[in-house]
């Protein structure tokens, strides 16, 4: 199978006058707050990718497809909690990072732990690992004998950024960011807080916290924009810039239905901020809401381990439905689960609506209400995803049976274009500048079929050489295969801006990468 020429020049304007990403209406226009989300399409001008993987998790990198059907690929958990109930563990919330000088896996989460002489309280506490599956608590001396670093009374959560060691001021190479006030009992002066590091273990907080405030007063015209006890910061790369998302409320003129134990908020929803300096941000603004595509009463728990790969921002919504049991004939207390958000601009996000990760279905597992997914880490080639478990419900058992597991995917594995049964399918990319690349490589599974590419300029032309016929098919399963045209006799690229176009038969297709 492959397209016509008539058909690409239809899709590709001779002119090719619309500029930049090409957005479909945003959604949640009906709101106080309208949110920055999107469908992102092929655009009509010249793509120039980003190094790295070119994944086809949202549609930017298709103009047209036909016979192919969008999966999404569930990680693989590991049946166990890797920081079971002795670890002190009762939020969700979880940083794991490899330092890149000794690769050591580094993991940050909180504890709810006593000292000698206190009462039990809230604390930001650290582990490591050699293989990110077996962990220990070192006691690191720092409040005590134990691996606590850093109390924080009446505060939720743990998010940080890991500078690198080359960073210029290497007192702040680690960055932190939670979710405090300055006394436990009140919200007054509460909101993000933030803490700088060299060594990720002893923390100097910002002298000026909360950089982001929380407005708790519903009178305030700011309510629904303060920053609530839920946020993920990391470093956006595309964008040179830090970011982060919070837990934000809806207001009555939203509209929205009241969801259980969400009290007078009504919603828990998620906006977005950044800022060039970690200290000062802009004001948030919304980006994930529910929309006609959601049944019940969802709500969002901010965003968990967002990276970058090539040009795009994955991330993993928190879902929330506390309008069900975990159990077929159980209470409503509440279930959760993870989905996927991307972005190509680092403001408007395209949340994608098909569950990514679910809550264990086995009956009485560990994690069978929640599994919210806090650390994306790149291990060879599978992605380690760590995340927060809970067994029967959202606000049950806190302080005992809340958990971090782990679960690997297939590095870059999220989502996949296939053509498993007996007709090909086929994917046409917009025009693309490779710059110098010097070949294509592609993940893909084609161990039971083949995929073939072949190369047409901004006219819809074959070009000579590199017609589906005279390339090598690809038959493997591999992250990076090589496409080759052995007789074209000149190189694939540096000619101009082309269009990859794939044929593939019982195969699947992750993504693609000019090399």
């Amino acid at each position: 199978m492959s397209l016509s020429r008539r058909k690409i020049l239809g899709l590709v304007p001779a002119s090719l006058a619309v500029p930049g990403i090409l957005r479909a209406q945003c959604r949640g226009d009906h709101l106080v707050y309208p949110a920055r989300t999107i469908r992102n399409r092929a655009p009509r001008t010249v793509v120039h990718p980003a190094p790295g993987p070119q994944l086809f998790v949202d549609d930017f990198l298709i103009l047209e497809q036909q016979g192919l059907t969008r999966v999404t690929h569930t990680p693989r958990r590991l049946p166990s909690p890797v920081l079971g109930k002795g670890s002190g563990v009762w939020q969700p919330f979880v940083t794991v990072i490899r330092d890149p000088e000794t690769q050591l896996f580094r993991m940050w989460y909180n504890a709810w732990a006593a000292r000698p002489g206190q009462e039990a309280a809230n604390y930001i506490a650290y582990a490591e690992s050699t293989d990110g599956v077996e962990w220990r608590l070192p006691e690191l001396g720092i409040l005590g004998s134990n691996n606590l670093l850093m109390a924080i009374p009446g505060g939720y959560g743990v998010t940080l950024i890991d500078e690198g060691p080359a960073f210029g001021d290497s007192a702040r190479r680690f960055k932190l960011a939670w979710w405090g006030r300055k006394k436990p009992d009140t919200d007054d002066d509460s909101g993000m807080y933030i803490a700088f590091s060299a060594d990720g273990l002893r923390w100097k907080p910002y002298e000026k916290n909360p950089v982001l405030p929380n407005y708790p007063d519903e009178s305030d015209s700011r309510f629904a924009l303060g920053a609530r006890d839920v946020l993920d910061v990391f470093y956006d790369p595309i964008d040179a810039r830090y970011s982060v998302f919070v837990k934000t409320f809806a207001v009555p003129e939203d509209g929205l239905a009241p969801a259980p134990r969400a009290g007078k908020t009504l919603r828990r929803l998620v906006s977005f901020s950044t800022s060039q300096d970690f200290i000062h941000w802009e004001t948030p603004f919304r980006v994930i809401v529910p929309d006609e595509r959601d049944s019940g009463t969802l709500e969002f728990y901010a965003v968990g381990g967002t990276i970058a790969r090539g040009g795009l921002l994955i991330g993993c919504p928190r879902m929330l439905r506390d309008d069900l049991p975990a159990e077929p004939s159980g209470a409503p207390d509440g279930i959760g689960y993870s989905t996927l958000v991307t972005s190509r601009d680092g403001e408007y996000w395209e949340r994608h609506s098909d569950v990514f990760f679910e809550r264990d279905p086995r009956p009485g597992s560990w994690d069978r209400a929640m599994s919210w997914i806090g650390s994306q880490v790149i291990v060879g080639n599978e992605l380690y995803l760590y995340f927060g478990g809970y067994m029967h419900g959202h606000k049950i058992n806190s302080r005992t049976e809340r958990q971090i597991g782990l679960a690997k995917l297939r590095r870059d594995g999220y989502v996949s274009r296939d053509a498993l049964g007996p007709e090909p399918g086929v994917l046409l990319t917009p025009l693309l500048d490779p710059g110098r690349a010097g070949c294509l490589s592609i993940n893909a599974e084609a161990s039971r079929g083949e995929i073939r590419v072949q190369l047409r300029d901004r006219m819809g032309e074959v070009l000579r050489g590199f017609s589906f016929a005279q390339c090598a098919p690809v038959r493997g399963d591999g992250l990076a295969q090589q496409v080759q045209w052995p007789d074209a006799g000149t190189p694939a690229f540096g000619k101009g801006p082309v269009h990859l176009e794939f044929n593939l038969r019982g195969a699947r297709i992750y993504g693609f990468e000019f090399v």
